[in-house]
């Protein structure tokens, strides 16, 4: 069986073994000394980071933001809550960004399942969450690394417990509807083979649709397009028009959930004739739950499924990622 295969099937195990590692956390509150969050990681550990800062975006009085790089912003300080996440513990880049985030004296914390990261967290005494070992796909463990930040927020009395409930529920829905989602998967992923999928959504799901993008890129080894309303409005609209001959070739995917703006889906609606009298017919995705964050949690599920059918589609195995091991290998030469 693939590994990415494994992986997607057990999904809800994965959200249910992260609840109980959150709940076991015995981290002390910093409570109103924090006046920021900074969340520094790479592929599937940075998309985790993106999904939390996306659903939590109005309903805290700090701001989060994602760093994807070796350097950190200017204003990370001891009022900082620094988490530093790679589920290997040798991201570079994150390794770079947690020694700044120290010389900053920011209150750091780690989340990892081993590696260099892990060492420098008990180097200098600081807090760590350490995820099970023994993927070589950090993006198939989304879910730990998801729940584990929301743990690490609610921890430091940043959200509430509402997410622990809301996870509880998905699990139930996700296992209960898994021949429907599996199949729904398959059929939009026929769909999508010899198509370039175009990925869009309202701005709340950008953080989704990037995770979407980046499983059709690593699991079915496809290139794909991703863009928000209603920026996409302003400019990229303009865009559909030219070279004709790839016009045929796009493949539209609208995601959707119940907390999309209701301008922005009436500007969907507008823009779904101009796509589909250039291409093809709009794929609707639509998220499924009570809350934004089950309704995350359905289509990661169904988008895993769905990049890991068109893997097969594509005749590719989904768990190399040839590619991204030839770049670490040339980098490590030139240390």
């Amino acid at each position: 069986m693939s590994t990415t295969k494994k992986y997607i099937e057990g999904f809800t195990r994965q959200l249910a073994d992260a609840l109980k590692i959150g709940q076991s956390l015995d981290l002390v509150r910093p409570g109103s000394d924090i006046r920021n969050v900074v969340i520094a990681g790479m592929g599937g550990s940075g998309i985790g980071a993106n999904l939390v800062e996306s659903l939590t975006f109005g309903r805290i009085p700090f701001p989060i933001t994602v760093c994807k790089s070796y350097n950190i912003p200017q204003f990370v300080s001891p009022h900082t809550l620094f988490v530093a996440s790679s589920y290997s513990g040798n991201t570079e880049e994150t390794i770079a960004a947690l020694n700044k985030a120290l010389l900053k004296r920011a209150q750091c914390i780690v989340i990892a399942s081993g590696g260099k990261i892990l060492d420098i967290a008990r180097e200098y005494n600081l807090f760590y969450i350490q995820l099970p070992a023994g993927s070589e796909s950090p993006r198939a463990m989304l879910g730990y690394n998801m729940v584990a930040l929301m743990s690490l927020l609610y921890h430091t009395n940043l959200i509430g417990a509402a997410f622990i409930k809301e996870t509880e529920n998905a699990i139930e829905y996700l296992d209960r509807g898994e021949k429907g989602i599996q199949s729904e998967a398959e059929l939009i992923a026929k769909k999508l083979k010899g198509k370039l999928p175009v990925i869009y959504c309202d701005n709340r799901l950008f953080a989704m649709a990037l995770r979407f993008q980046q499983q059709l890129n690593e699991n079915a080894k496809q290139i794909a397009h991703v863009n928000t309303f209603p920026e996409m409005n302003h400019n990229e609209l303009v865009g559909w028009r030219f070279p004709e001959n790839l016009m045929p070739m796009l493949q539209v995917i609208y995601l959707y959930s119940d907390h999309d703006h209701e301008r922005v889906e009436k500007r969907m609606e507008i823009c779904r004739d101009i796509f589909e009298k250039r291409s093809n017919p709009i794929i609707d995705v639509i998220g499924e739950g009570a809350s934004l964050l089950e309704q995350y949690y359905y289509l990661i599920h169904l988008t895993d499924w769905i990049s890991y059918y068109l893997a097969k589609e594509n005749g590719v195995e989904p768990d190399p990622v040839e590619s991204i091991q030839y770049l670490k290998s040339e980098l490590e030469k030139v240390k």
